[in-house]
């Protein structure tokens, strides 16, 4: 899990992670954790005007 305090939104890529698509950080290779995830969704909604 990615230990970086601050994740831009220019920083996540997605990977397949076995049968999964995860969001991962750019700089490290770590998966994101929960909390990170979920961040990374309400700005992902936020930018294409969808709440």
């Amino acid at each position: 899990m990615c230990s970086c305090p601050n994740i831009q939104f220019y920083e996540v890529e997605f990977k397949l992670w076995g049968m999964q698509v995860v969001p991962t950080h750019k700089n490290c290779g770590d998966p994101l954790t929960d909390e990170q995830a979920t961040k990374f969704n309400k700005e992902l909604t936020k930018m294409w005007n969808m709440e």
